[in-house]
């Protein structure tokens, strides 16, 4: 190994100084977004369906294995610029460049997500991707490596890249009800309950998630002022304070109610559904 890849690099070099400055943005970033995960409050980006930071940081697919994907932003932000600062080498570079090169592949299947399943995106999401791309530019170029012995190094990375997604989209997609619900769905409905939701919930995705396609039969009022056909005053109305909230109503008037999210046995049992619906 040469002296030049061992002496210690200034922290003002461009390339790191860059690199450290990207990385605080978007920890910044990643922090703004975990806290709307479990706050579910309105973030600065939550500006229609098509454009709302909600709606993807609080669908089922803003988790895996319980834990939210900012956080892992968090990870990755925050290691780069601990890095920068204390790896001062210049193999930092090439650390940098293969970490942030294996973890754009699971980004950019979250961004497929956002347009083909959520049908919403993330600005702060795609953002940080952005940074994301700059950083692994910026650390390849400072690099000074060939581009075919970059390329040969990469493969690896990208395949391992490659499996987290494909572990990641298995992990998100093993709640999905695998039969039809309807039978199910127009018995609760028979029996006058009423879903109260939020688009922006991330338990309502679940609930959502549980019952299936199905789901969208149910007799539901959308609480969230943005949200499709959104009815916050009967919300208030009906003195819904979390959702997902379950009522049974007749004439108007509120019989049962229950929050939460809902094994589909105890709700059958709840709403006085037999369960054997739930095998038709």
């Amino acid at each position: 190994m040469s002296s030049d890849e061992t002496k210690k690099e200034s922290l003002t070099k461009f390339p790191r100084l860059l690199i450290s400055i990207l990385s605080l943005v978007g920890f910044g970033i990643m922090v703004y977004l975990t806290y709307i995960h479990f706050a579910e409050a309105s973030s600065v980006c939550d500006i229609n369906e098509k454009l709302s930071c909600d709606a993807v940081t609080t669908s089922i697919y803003s988790e895996i294995f319980g834990i939210p994907i900012s956080i892992m932003g968090l990870g990755y932000f925050g290691l780069t610029f601990l890095l920068a600062i204390f790896q001062r080498t210049k193999a930092f570079y090439q650390t940098i460049f293969y970490l942030t090169v294996f973890v754009l592949i699971p980004s950019y299947y979250f961004t497929a997500l956002e347009a083909f399943v959520i049908k919403a995106f993330c600005i702060l999401c795609e953002t940080s991707k952005i940074l994301m791309i700059l950083i692994a530019v910026t650390s390849f170029f400072a690099m000074k490596e060939k581009f075919t012995v970059v390329f040969r190094m990469a493969m690896p990375v990208i395949i391992a890249g490659v499996v987290v997604a494909g572990v990641t989209y298995f992990a998100q997609t093993s709640i999905v009800a695998k039969k039809d619900y309807t039978p199910f769905v127009e018995a609760l409905n028979e029996k006058g309950l009423v879903y109260y939701k939020s688009y922006t919930c991330s338990n309502c995705k679940k609930q959502e998630q549980m019952i299936g396609p199905a789901y969208k039969k149910l007799n539901s009022v959308e609480c969230h002022p943005k949200g499709p056909n959104g009815n916050p005053q009967l919300c208030l109305d009906r003195g819904i304070e979390h959702t997902p909230t379950f009522l049974i109503e007749k004439d108007g008037e509120v019989i049962k109610k229950i929050e939460g999210v809902q094994k589909l046995p105890d709700l059958a049992k709840w709403a006085g559904v037999p369960v054997e619906k739930l095998e038709e």
